[in-house]
């Protein structure tokens, strides 16, 4: 095949010839009227011919609403099927509507060139154009399918091998498995072949934005790029309009200056006074749906689009002041990273510290540490269990210190490695050095197994077979204090109380209630960025309420649980005792009278050094003056 850079100037050339139907300028012939290409088009083509020529041949172009990408995809299409004999093409959309709407528009494409542009080589084959597939006189044809936006069949992706395809709309495809079986059918080997996405977001967890993270892996086949609203030729308002004097000439606010920031540094483009106040006067006038919709379909950021669409159940811009907040200020929510060796017994399990150049390995960080455990503090534990398996739910154990007003986050473990068994020893160690709290636990998903153990945990932890471990991990007085979180319907008149939390829709949407309530009212504390992420994942779809299923890694909401069920535990259990002994966050520091430590000051002699015997702590004593503040503290 040609390089990009040849064919490039050829296809402007054919865009030039082309007619295209537009709602903006009246045609004076059925030809429509001429193909002049947008900033946005443009890009499209840059992007794609660099990839061309760096030997990619999949594509995903992530877009905001009304940028012309699926009008200049279908010249693309047009041209390939033009251009290359006996090729296979497939066009798949998210619906019928679309399908015919697509189709009509290629046939248009065709017709509207001057007769006998192509000579007696292409044109549409006699009675072979029909809404399954169009046959072209060169041996080149284009099959329509529908992918489909509620019904989850994977009949849609099955067929034939292509070498070309044409995907749009790619966010609202009903569910993975037909388009995963239709990606099985693409070519490998020919030198023609060309693979292209085009949608806009629609929110986190949907097959699209694992395409796009699939791309951020793999970059050696597959390039993504975002084109913006800021790449629209509509989306301008000139000095000379009335609206200009209104929304043009007033300084940038701080959030403006940010993202016009980071629209040149991520895309190297500058934003004219212009498109900003087409923005402002477009985020000014629009109402209720319609203003949501501005942010949905207007993102400035690749990173923007997936987090702003969808319907959110957090405030969306609230979670990214938060993550802004953590992001910029290191000092104050830095953790110590650890890891887990499990062995064979609860007595046999240790504790890894692992240095900073190592904590890039983010993976293999099970347990962040905020905040160490203190003698006067009380706390609550949220957990979410799972079943152990690789790239399923991870099991999250959320630890916060309480206070009359707010809870703070000091601890979080997350991993999708080990099974309900060694997470019950996990829960057992953090209830123990975090002393007196109360735990939160989801009995689904594994919960059962992690309660029966714990228990069993309690027994060991007193009986006389085990006092020479338990006085070697200065374990006496470990899990004195900790008890179940007591569940109550708050419609029963009787006494009866349940262990723990047992979700289904009601309770589940009472929790997350209650901890978003917390949320907007600045009442958690949150240090991990984790947390943030995955709040900004949980949606409402109908009568479910979390992220969307997704095989990504990054689409995830057990932190989410975890952090409800601790927040549960303290609504209703710790913070009403608090409130009546008036233990303020600022009291407590003040009575504290600065004893007590910082978020970034690190964990103390129990967490260090429960899971480590004490030959190995000897053998950590020698070690580099590095380690002295270790000793120095008592670690």
């Amino acid at each position: 095949m040609a390089k990009a850079s040849r064919w490039l100037p050829v296809f402007k050339e054919f865009a030039g010839d082309l007619r295209i139907r537009s709602k903006n300028v009246s045609a004076t012939d059925d030809r429509g009227v001429p193909f002049v290409l947008w900033e946005s088009q443009k890009r499209f083509l840059t992007y794609l011919a660099e990839g061309l020529d760096d030997g990619i041949r999949i594509f995903y172009f992530l877009k905001s609403r009304q940028l012309g990408i699926t009008t200049i995809s279908l010249a693309i299409d047009l041209f390939w099927l033009a251009t290359h004999k006996h090729l296979d093409a497939a066009l798949v959309t998210e619906n019928e509507q679309n399908r015919d709407k697509n189709r009509e528009m290629l046939r248009h494409y065709i017709h509207s060139f001057p007769q006998g542009y192509f000579g007696d080589d292409f044109y549409i084959v006699k009675g072979k154009d029909n809404v399954k597939s169009m046959t072209f006189s060169n041996g080149s044809r284009m099959t329509f399918l529908v992918a489909g936006t509620k019904k989850k069949a994977i009949s849609w992706g099955e067929g034939s091998g292509y070498a070309m395809a044409h995907l749009t709309e790619v966010a609202a495809y009903s569910g993975s498995e037909g388009l995963s079986s239709f990606e099985e059918s693409f070519t490998q080997t020919n030198p023609d072949r060309l693979y292209l996405y085009e949608s806009t977001a629609k929110g986190t967890g949907n097959v699209w934005h694992d395409r796009w993270k699939l791309a951020e892996s793999d970059p050696l086949t597959r390039r993504g790029h975002f084109l913006g609203w800021w790449t629209s030729a509509e989306n301008i308002v000139q000095r000379s309009d009335p609206r200009f004097a209104r929304y043009g000439k007033s300084p940038r606010t701080r959030e403006e200056r940010e993202l016009i920031a980071q629209v040149a540094k991520l895309y190297d483009f500058e934003i004219a006074p212009e498109q900003l106040c087409w923005y402002r006067w477009r985020a000014d006038t629009a109402t209720g749906d319609e203003a949501a919709l501005l942010e949905q379909n207007n993102p400035w950021t690749a990173e923007q689009a997936f987090v702003l669409t969808g319907y959110s159940y957090f405030q969306i811009r609230l979670l990214n002041k938060y993550g802004r907040e953590i992001e910029n200020n290191p000092d104050q929510h830095g953790f110590q990273a650890y890891r887990y060796s499990y062995g064979e017994s609860f007595f046999d399990m240790k504790l890894e510290y692992l240095p900073p150049d190592e904590q890039e390995l983010l993976d293999q960080v099970e347990l962040k540490v905020w905040q160490e455990p203190m003698d006067d503090g009380r706390y609550v534990i949220g957990m979410d269990p799972s079943f152990g398996e690789a790239h399923g739910d991870k099991a999250v154990i959320s630890v916060w210190r309480c206070y009359a007003d707010c809870i703070e986050q000091v601890a979080e473990f997350a991993t999708n490695r080990v099974e309900p068994r060694r997470t019950a020893w996990v829960l057992a160690h953090l209830a123990g050095v975090y002393k007196d709290c109360i735990i939160n636990l989801e009995l689904d998903g594994g919960g059962y197994n992690v309660m029966q153990e714990l228990d069993s945990l309690r027994g060991q932890l007193k009986s006389d077979l085990y006092a020479d471990k338990v006085r070697t991990k200065d374990w006496e007085d470990a899990m004195g204090w900790a008890r179940w979180y007591l569940y109550h319907r708050p419609d029963s008149m009787g006494k009866g109380y349940m262990l723990n939390f047992k979700a289904n829709y009601d309770t589940k949407r009472t929790m997350l209630s209650g901890y978003n309530g917390a949320f907007v009212t600045n009442e958690l504390i949150i240090h991990s960025l984790w947390l943030i992420r995955e709040m900004q994942n949980v949606r409402v779809d109908g009568n479910e309420i979390g992220a969307p299923e997704s095989t990504s890694e990054d689409c995830k909401d057990d932190r989410v649980f975890a952090a409800g069920l601790a927040c549960k535990a303290w609504t209703d259990w710790r913070k009403p005792e608090m409130i009546a002994l008036g233990l303020t966050r600022q009291r407590v520091a003040d009575e504290n009278d600065g004893k007590t430590p910082l978020v970034t000051q690190r964990v103390n002699n129990l967490v260090y050094r429960f899971m480590q015997s004490l030959d190995q702590q000897a053998r950590e004593a020698e070690f580099a003056p590095i380690e002295t503040w270790r000793t120095e503290r008592g670690l």
